[in-house]
Order: C-alpha cells, then sequence, then structure tokens
C-alpha cells in the first residue's frame, strides 16, 4: 500500500513518463537488454522516477522482485528516505542511536559484545532486517560496496532483481576508493603494536608498487599477531562493567577504566583491516598492471602518505555488483555518451541501451554568464586570485540579498577567499562538518554564500536556497594524481569527459524545477579551453544557455 501512495503523492511529468514508455518498449522488443543508461538532466525528477521504474518493474517484469536502489551520497539518501515511506532506508551504525548506552549503534554494538548482551529494538538491527525483507530498500553508494565485498551473504539474503544506480557516474569512483588500501603512521599508532616504531619505519622504506605489497603482507601478519595478544589477554569478562547503567555513567562522565571496550573496538578494526587486505591482495594478483601507487603530503601531520589504488574498476564493478542484477538501470545528468561510459564502467555495450534528454527548463531560468577574470591553472592561480578578488566582492554585492554558492574545486581556493574576503556573508565547511554547514545555510534567515570544493554533485539548492553561484575553478581532475595522469595516458577522453561531468552536475545544483531559476557565473578563464576542446560533451541545451562577458 506505502507504493501506491507513494505513487500517488505526485502527477507523472512528461519526461518521466517518456522514460519508462522507452525502458517498457525497449523489453519488449529487445528483452536481453540488461543496461538501461539514462541520461537525464537537473530537475527531471529521478527520486520520484525511481519510484515509477520500481513499480513498473514489480507489475511487468517481476511481481515478487526485490529492488534496490542506490545513491551517491548520504544527502541524496536522506532526500529518498524522507520523500518515500514505501523505501527501506539503511546506512552505517554511527547514523542510530542506542537508547541503552546513550551513543552511536556502532559503539553500543561494541558495549554488548564486552557485556555479552543485546540491545531490545535496537535501531539499526531494525533498519537492516526491513532493508534486507523491503520491496524496495535504498542505501548509499560507500555502505553498499562495503557490503558487497564484506558482508555478501547479507545481499545475498536479501536476492533483489533490479538495481537503480542514481548520481551513476560517481560509481566507479566510489568503488575505487573501497579496493584501494592506505596505511599511515597514524593508523599504526591507532592498532597498539607492540612494535609499532619497527612497522613505522619499515613503512617509510616503501618506494615501489613491489615494496608496497610486500609490506601490505608483512602488516597483515603483524595483525594476526596483534590479534592473537590482544585475545589472549583478554580473559571473559575480566575488569568489564557488567551493569549497563554503570557503563552507561562511565561513558557520559568520561569515568572508570574501560580497558576492555578500547581493546575491542581496536579487535573489530583489526578485524575489518584484515578482510580489506585479504580483498586487496586477491584483487592485485589478479591484475597487477591495473595498480598504481600514490604519494601525498598530509599538510595536517606533516607526513607522507602512501596508497595503492586501482586505475580502473570496471572489472570490479561487475564481480560485486552489476552480477547479481537481472536488470540494472543507471540515472544521471552527466553520462554524455554511451560507449565511453560503458567503458569506464565495465557494461555490455550490446547489452546496453542509452536514452537520453534535453533539460525541460527554459534557457532563460537558468543563464550561464562566463566572465574570464584569469586563468585558475597551476602555475598562473596565485596572480588569478588576486584578480579574483574585487569580481568576488562585486558578485557578493550584487546578489547582496540573495542565497548562493561559491564553487571552488579546492579546499586551497576554499581558504584564499575565506583568508582575503572578509564577508559575514560567506560561510566555509571542512571535510567533516559538510552535512551541517549545509544545513546551517539552507536554515539560515541570512543570505548566505556557501563556498565550498564539493557541494557540485548530489546537493539541491532549491529556489531561495541558492539564486546564484560562482564557478571559480574549472573542476579539472587534478594531474598531481599519478591515476588521473594514468587514466589520461591510456584513455585521453576520460580527462575531457571528467570534467564537463563535473561542470555540468556544478550548474546544474541551483535549478530544481520548472519554476525555478538562479544564474550561474563562470569566472575561471580556463573554460576557454573547454569549450574549445571538449565542447562534444557538453550538452547543446547547456551550450546555449552561455553567455560570454568580456570582464572590463
Amino acid at each position: 500500500m506505502s507504493l501506491k501512495r507513494d505513487l500517488a503523492k505526485y502527477k507523472p511529468r512528461k519526461e518521466q513518463k517518456d522514460v519508462l514508455d522507452f525502458i517498457s518498449n525497449t523489453m519488449v522488443d529487445k528483452p536481453t537488454n540488461k543496461y538501461f543508461l539514462l541520461n537525464l538532466p537537473t530537475g527531471i525528477g529521478k527520486s520520484y522516477l525511481a519510484i515509477m521504474i520500481s513499480n513498473w518493474y514489480k507489475q511487468n517484469i517481476n511481481k515478487s522482485a526485490k529492488v534496490d536502489i542506490i545513491t551517491g551520497t548520504k544527502i541524496l539518501q536522506d532526500q529518498y528516505s524522507q520523500s518515500f515511506e514505501s523505501i527501506n532506508d539503511l546506512k552505517g551504525k554511527e547514523n542510530y542511536t542506542c537508547k541503552t548506552y546513550a551513543c552511536s549503534c556502532a559503539q553500543g554494538s561494541e558495549f554488548n559484545k564486552l557485556n555479552k548482551t543485546s540491545c531490545d529494538d535496537c535501531p539499526h538491527s531494525i533498519a537492516r532486517d526491513n532493508y534486507i525483507s523491503g520491496g524496495i530498500s535504498l542505501t548509499n553508494f560507500y555502505l553498499y560496496i562495503l557490503n558487497s565485498i564484506y558482508n555478501k551473504q547479507m545481499l545475498d539474503r536479501r536476492d533483489a532483481r533490479l538495481l537503480i544506480v542514481d548520481e551513476a557516474h560517481e560509481l566507479d569512483n566510489v568503488m575505487s576508493d573501497f579496493i584501494s588500501i592506505k596505511i599511515t603512521d597514524f593508523l599504526i599508532k591507532k592498532f597498539k603494536f607492540q612494535n609499532e616504531t619497527k612497522i613505522i619505519k619499515e613503512l617509510k622504506t616503501v618506494k615501489t608498487i613491489f615494496d608496497y605489497v610486500e609490506f601490505v603482507k608483512y602488516f597483515n601478519r603483524e595483525i594476526l599477531d596483534n590479534l592473537n595478544s590482544i585475545e589472549r589477554g583478554m580473559s571473559v569478562g575480566r575488569n568489564a562493567i557488567q551493569d549497563k547503567r554503570e557503563l552507561k555513567i562511565n561513558k557520559l562522565t568520561g569515568k572508570g577504566k574501560n580497558t576492555d571496550l578500547k581493546l575491542m573496538q581496536i579487535t573489530s578494526d583489526l578485524k575489518q583491516w584484515q578482510l580489506k587486505i585479504e580483498v586487496f591482495l586477491k584483487e592485485y594478483e589478479q591484475n597487477k598492471d591495473n595498480w598504481v601507487l600514490e604519494v601525498n603530503y598530509n599538510e595536517k601531520t606533516k607526513q607522507r602518505e602512501l596508497s595503492l589504488e586501482p586505475i580502473w574498476a570496471y572489472d570490479y564493478l561487475e564481480k560485486y555488483i552489476y552480477g547479481r542484477y537481472d536488470m540494472v538501470i543507471m540515472m544521471s545528468g552527466t553520462i554524455l555518451d554511451k560507449n565511453l561510459f560503458c567503458q569506464l564502467n565495465g557494461l555490455d555495450v550490446n547489452k546496453t541501451v542509452y536514452y537520453s534528454i534535453d533539460s525541460p527548463f527554459s534557457i532563460k531560468n537558468r543563464p550561464i554568464f562566463y566572465l574570464p577574470v584569469g586563468k585558475m591553472s597551476y602555475n598562473s592561480k596565485i596572480e588569478t586570485f588576486k584578480k579574483y578578488i574585487p569580481y568576488i566582492q562585486k558578485l557578493l554585492n550584487k546578489y547582496k540579498n540573495k542565497k548562493g554558492i561559491i564553487h571552488t574545486n579546492s579546499f586551497e581556493l576554499s581558504m584564499w577567499i575565506e583568508d582575503s574576503i572578509k564577508d559575514h556573508r560567506l560561510v566555509f565547511h571542512d571535510s567533516s562538518n559538510k552535512d551541517e554547514v549545509l544545513k546551517m545555510h539552507k536554515e539560515s534567515s541570512e543570505s548566505t554564500v556557501l563556498v565550498s570544493p564539493s557541494m557540485d554533485i548530489g546537493v539541491s539548492f532549491d529556489d531561495d536556497y541558492a539564486r546564484f553561484q560562482i564557478i571559480a575553478k574549472i573542476p579539472y581532475p587534478s594531474l598531481a594524481s599519478q591515476k588521473n595522469k594514468l587514466r589520461m595516458k591510456n584513455n585521453p577522453e576520460w580527462y575531457s569527459w571528467k570534467t564537463c561531468c563535473s561542470l555540468i552536475q556544478a550548474c546544474g545544483r541551483i535549478i530544481r524545477s520548472d519554476m525555478d531559476y538562479g544564474d550561474t557565473i563562470i569566472i575561471d578563464e580556463s573554460f576557454s579551453d573547454v569549450m574549445r576542446y571538449s565542447s562534444k560533451y557538453l550538452p547543446i541545451w547547456l551550450q546555449d544557455s552561455i553567455k560570454v562577458f568580456n570582464k572590463k
């Protein structure tokens, strides 16, 4: 009944009905098709479309089938779950509150392990059970991939037949992150190895991919030794506080010795890392040429950090995700090219169909003003930013009574703006408080302006949440990344596609319906290069909205 109520909430738009007709007709003409690529610009209503497709599949293909929906961000996940009651939503344990211990369910589960107890009516357990048994279930890419790799029995129990992927252009990046392996000094110290100094010393000798793989094997042996040592040292119930109420008080006041709890948390983390290393070593051995060693410098810790990352993720997508389903629907505003997208995501092009439409919104409501102030390239970014300052100040004054966004594409540029432009309307976030700052921006009665390197995907700024946005840096993939360099070398089209994909996503943040309107201002002169060399990935409906202005 809840699915019928969800369907009755909205009147299907013409574009949504056209998509459903396309899928239905295609399945009649060629039922062997498995993959449907739906290139749908912002405002089509992809969330409601996912509900429509789920209902169509159940009525016409498999009445008893379960449907999985996965999204790119928790923010978009919340939009789904808050809009549709037929969806069974699942997040990680840290997102649920344990009533027994007044903490997250993640930590509450550790308390229960320690006390050999369980919580009645655990909210995470309830959500997980509903997810497994639900007709339509939802989670985010991160949690889904975590389960698909490390807890596949849960997805086996669920046995869904249809997968709908929203913001599908991001799926390969997230999969790549999960297969990657990154061991740091901080991680080693966190695990309380008795010989941590020796392990850190060994890590510092790593120079090549071969060195790193050998270190990972050595690190895995150290994890096993540490696990055995911890488990031998923990007698059952030794020094543990058995009374839940006392344990709750100790947690809240910081009093008491929760040594066993800390050891149990370390044990849990070590076991997770053991699984991660096992998967990494298996995947590495199967394709040694698909790996790159990334070397970064962490400004916060002042240390060099190494990671081993797969260059491409398409093999893992088929193995861990697509292979479970009879049909896969991939939706995004930036699929852009069928053959390239199939190649990047490991899709059989002969079993894939592509559907694309123009933006349904009036061009007058979505103008893009190109004001080339200067190139925000690596060699000229400092001088360019000096030119930016008065122009950004003028634009803030022009839209002084409007909320807006400044897309920076890097925390460095965000920090420069924070240091150089003193305007009380500007609000900033770091990597840990993005959701909180976004919520504050939307709820504030003031005309706040978000400055962010990461609000270009999966975030809606409907109506007065943003009437203007400034794109201060064209979102080129960073060539400081060895992986990106190899991707561009192996597939030059990827670089152009990825740049345009990110740019189109950013442009779509502030126009969310046919009644919505807002101005997009691009001030990075590098946009000229995008139009010159990569225009085939810029839809005509977007190109038609561009108005070029001389900065003078």
